[in-house]
């Protein structure tokens, strides 16, 4: 097991840890809410930002820090306006956020930044200033939703219990967007823009099936996630297989699993 000593690898398995824990949070309030579609709108738009990064010559991931940050901000201004169909802003952003990246990377043809690192991720390739990070993300962002559970809860779960745990339910829904952008930021490098949502929402999946309690799920889908990502990075080390298909292969094969266990042992 000597691949196990090597720097870059252990990067990776923290960077994962990273992924999971926040995505296993952030999860069941993305699948509660019926909004799965953000995490899609905004990593498209992280595709702008690391575009963006290409032109102006400076870090990817700081481009895609930026644009998702605003960007997180004005769909959140655009939903609370109830000015646009939900779908109908996804389409806007996600397009948008395509034609932009294409765009960019086109003008910054000559830049030696992989355009596929961040569409489909590239954990083995982490650095460490890029994990120290991930890693401050990672505990504001764990801090953040113990402090501010009930009232988070109360914006992804029912509308109707805002009142009691919530005087201002529009910040807490921006709280809610922001700390989905900051899981997006995450998932770019460890698996990708195109495959984060997966991330979000299948360890929920497999969860719900064996927990009936929100706080359980959440615990539950974190080390869902966990656990794949793990599998997932070990079999891909082993297997020369990109990380981030193997730990979303692994995933969609435990939610199998987990569906034929519910309906035919339980």
């Amino acid at each position: 097991m000597e691949i196990f000593t090597y720097t870059f690898v252990q990067y990776a398995f923290l960077a994962g840890t990273s992924a999971a824990i926040l995505s296993g949070i952030l999860g069941p309030m993305v699948v509660s809410s019926r909004q799965s579609v953000a995490s899609d709108v905004l990593a498209h738009v992280a595709l702008a930002g690391v575009g963006l990064a290409a032109v102006f010559d400076f870090l990817p991931l700081i481009g895609a820090f930026a644009v998702l940050m605003v960007s997180a901000i004005l769909l959140w201004w655009l939903v609370i306006k109830e000015q646009y169909a939900t779908d109908a802003l996804a389409m806007v952003f996600i397009s948008g956020g395509l034609s932009l990246a294409l765009a960019f990377m086109h003008i910054a043809k000559n830049q030696a930044i992989s355009f596929e690192t961040y569409l489909f991720g590239s954990i083995l390739t982490v650095t460490q200033s890029e994990l120290l990070l991930m890693i401050v993300l990672t505990v504001i962002a764990l801090l953040t939703v113990v402090l501010f559970w009930y009232p988070l809860l109360s914006i992804v779960q029912s509308p109707v219990y805002r009142v009691p745990y919530s005087h201002r339910p529009q910040y807490m829904q921006l709280l809610f967007f922001v700390l989905l952008a900051l899981t997006v930021w995450v998932g770019l490098k460890t698996v990708g823009g195109l495959l984060i949502g997966a991330l979000l929402v299948i360890p929920v999946l497999i969860a719900r099936n064996y927990t009936h309690s929100f706080k359980m799920l959440t615990i539950l889908s974190v080390l869902v996630g966990l656990f794949s990502m793990y599998t997932g990075l070990t079999l891909a080390l082993f297997i020369d297989v990109p990380p981030s298909s193997v730990i979303i292969l692994t995933l969609i094969s435990f939610l199998m699993l987990s569906t034929i266990a519910k309906k035919y042992l339980l």
